[in-house]
């Protein structure tokens, strides 16, 4: 079994065995006397509540489009991921050309929630900080590919955790590019799932699913379960 169908098993499983579960607790069961148990008569399967073949194709069908909705994000997400690294490098090594005395690696990559693009960090003036964010504010894929990255984790993060609610909202001033990418990579080890992926780029360009699961944990932590 592949991870993408491994990693969807297991969800399907946990959604099914949280139902059955508050299914369990919400059942009062009632004792007994002895000879009533004796002469109580089978259960009939007449009266056990079966889905019909039209419920289970319609859940499955469901559970289907479902699937293929969030794989569709996770793939353009992690090609948004992609250009938006690759879009900010491109912009500070010309920077870099045009101003070789001042560190712009120091400097970080905000998005407010109508899209305009901030510079955190960085010791830098605030003449030039507001110049240098002018320009990159013109680079329309960047904006449009960011954007994409703030929506496209909160999918991912629903996906994942089925305990979180997360809105494109609440990332919009929060994440800051490099942090994201140094907590992505944080998450691959020498051993478990992706310790074929030695460089940020393979990390970022690797399974789509793989790339989600990753990502989730990088922005929503809890125990790594890679073995």
């Amino acid at each position: 079994m592949d991870i993408k169908s491994s990693l969807q098993k297991s969800q399907h499983d946990l959604v099914n065995n949280n139902a059955a579960l508050a299914k369990a607790k919400s059942t009062t069961i009632e004792a007994q006397p002895p000879v009533e148990k004796l002469n109580a008569a089978p259960a009939s399967i007449e009266h056990t509540p079966v889905a019909s073949d039209e419920e289970i194709k319609r859940f499955q069908q469901e559970a289907y489009e479902y699937n293929v909705k969030n794989f569709d994000v996770q793939d353009k997400t992690q090609a948004a991921f992609a250009t938006t690294l690759n879009e900010f490098e491109k912009f500070k090594g010309a920077q870099s050309t045009l101003h070789p005395n001042i560190d712009l690696n120091s400097l970080d990559l905000a998005q407010k929630e109508d899209g305009t693009l901030q510079l955190v960090g960085g010791n830098i003036t605030d003449a030039l900080r507001a110049g240098l964010e002018t320009q990159i504010n013109a680079n329309d894929e960047l904006k449009s590919a960011y954007k994409q990255v703030h929506e496209g984790m909160a999918d991912i993060i629903r996906y994942f955790d089925v305990n979180s609610n997360p809105e494109a909202k609440d990332f919009y001033g929060k994440f800051r590019l490099n942090e994201l990418s140094n907590s992505f990579e944080k998450q691959f080890h020498d051993d478990g799932f992706g310790q074929d992926y030695n460089t940020l780029e393979e990390k970022v360009l690797s399974n789509s699913l793989l790339f989600s699961y990753k990502m989730a944990d990088a922005i929503n932590p809890r125990i790594n379960i890679s073995v």
